[in-house]
């Protein structure tokens, strides 16, 4: 491995900014999260504002940012850091925690395969010519669905990461 790429990885993982017990990565994660409903909120105004491909390309881009992002915290809390290991430094009832964690992976499975069906369904009406047009409501309701998914799954990752690295 080249000596940038390990300076890199120690980097990732000293303190983070949030001033925390997790790392700079988690603190990046999480915070990508919590304003993740805001970006996609941003996206949402810029298909009322009839940017449709700008709508489509931030859609797109957040995401595979989420779903990586999703994967990493969740290979981070479940392998690399070990769930049990976190809890011990935490106030939180392991059991407790662990329903918690057990919502918060099923509302983000949930969210993550909704939200790409979603795309790939607006991506082949577009090619139909029927996005928009033809199936904006339906277009429309879907993408309600997904950001009442997506707020779901940010608050409960918040709420995993307090669990882990605050309380």
């Amino acid at each position: 491995m080249s000596e940038d790429f390990i300076v890199v990885v120690d980097m990732l993982t000293k303190a983070g900014f949030l001033e925390t017990r997790a790392s700079l990565y988690m603190d990046i994660m999480v915070s990508f999260l919590a304003s993740l409903p805001f970006l996609i909120g941003l996206s949402i105004i810029f298909a009322m504002k009839r940017y449709h491909k700008l709508h489509k390309f931030t859609q797109v881009l957040f995401f595979i940012l989420t779903s990586s992002i999703l994967a990493f915290f969740a290979y981070i809390v479940h392998y690399q850091e070990g769930f049990d290991t976190l809890l011990k430094s935490s106030n939180i009832d392991p059991t407790h925690a662990l329903l918690f964690l057990i919502v918060h992976i099923v509302i983000a499975i949930s969210t993550i395969t909704l939200w790409m069906f979603t795309l790939l369904y607006a991506i082949e009406d577009k090619k139909r010519r029927a996005l928009p047009g033809v199936y904006s409501d339906s277009h429309r309701r879907a993408g309600r669905r997904v950001f009442l998914g997506i707020l779901f799954t940010s608050l409960t990752a918040v709420g995993v990461y307090w669990m882990l690295f605050v309380a």
